[in-house]
């Protein structure tokens, strides 16, 4: 029978799920260099650059004491899913800046380690095909740490930002607000230059990928903003009722939740439900 994931491996204890989707990101690769050896290895460089920067999260995590579900692997990135998230905001900030961290070593190794072995005389990165899997490794985690860091609530970047405006500025539900509203006007951003770039003729397979990420964090956002709301306020009136434009509607009610959070970028759905945190402060 037909199965949406997979299950690779277990690391730590944590179940590593291999989504179908992430096939089609392989052939993307495999037309991107046009060589399908080239192309599978940069995948896999990739496929283990997520694992481990999901690994970054989901290790914190535990060390607080929270317990994790399993770590997806799919075409638009990976996701931790956590049955509790951590409860004070120095705890969140350390656990969503644990994947990028573990992004930026691995990128400095993979473009630094070649230029040091080259001076010495190691003959270790000679070839060609150990140097592209190195560049890939420094430049695919490159891309990972700046595109995570991006302050698009609820990924990594955004997930910082509340952290720091709930530690230093204002309560959880006043800086969820402000970090979804700021994550959707990137996510608007990322849609536009899509877009424009479809009307410019300058389209590219992978700019698909960027506006699907686009449309879930816009999505995912207002979802963990609602959650908030609800587990917050409670019966109280939604302190920001009176901003135009970015009030949640008078209909709309939170959306159904199984106790799970999701960690890290780019957020997503499954199963029509995006898991956030639902846990009471201290």
């Amino acid at each position: 029978m037909f199965k949406s994931s997979y299950r690779l491996c277990s690391i730590f204890g944590i179940p590593i799920q291999l989504d179908f989707s992430l096939i089609i990101l392989m052939f993307l690769l495999i037309a991107n260099y046009g060589d399908p050896l080239y192309g599978i290895a940069s995948g896999i460089v990739l496929l283990v650059s997520i694992t481990l920067h999901e690994l970054g999260h989901s290790l914190v995590a535990i060390a607080f004491g929270c317990r994790v579900r399993d770590i997806t692997l799919m075409m638009m990135g990976g996701c931790a899913s956590l049955l509790s998230m951590p409860r004070k905001a120095w705890q969140e900030f350390l656990m969503a800046a644990a994947g990028p961290v573990v992004s930026l070593l691995l990128a400095l190794a993979g473009l630094l380690l070649p230029k040091v072995s080259s001076t010495q005389g190691n003959l270790v990165f000679g070839s060609s095909f150990d140097r592209f899997i190195f560049f890939q490794v420094g430049a695919l985690n490159a891309a990972l740490f700046t595109f995570n860091l991006l302050p698009a609530f609820p990924m990594d970047g955004g997930r910082i930002l509340r952290s720091l405006l709930q530690q230093f500025f204002m309560t959880r539900l006043r800086a969820t607000w402000v970090a979804s509203r700021i994550g959707r006007f990137v996510a608007v951003i990322m849609a536009i230059s899509v877009i424009y770039s479809i009307f410019s003729g300058n389209v590219r397979g992978f700019m698909m990928i960027r506006l699907l990420i686009a449309w879930f964090i816009y999505k995912a956002a207002e979802r963990e903003y609602l959650m908030v709301l609800a587990e917050e306020s409670g019966a109280r009136q939604n302190p920001f009722a009176n901003f135009p434009f970015f009030r949640p509607k008078a209909s709309s009610q939170p959306p159904p939740d199984d106790g799970k959070a999701t960690v890290s970028p780019p957020p997503y759905e499954r199963h029509g439900v995006t898991r956030v945190d639902i846990l009471k402060e201290d």
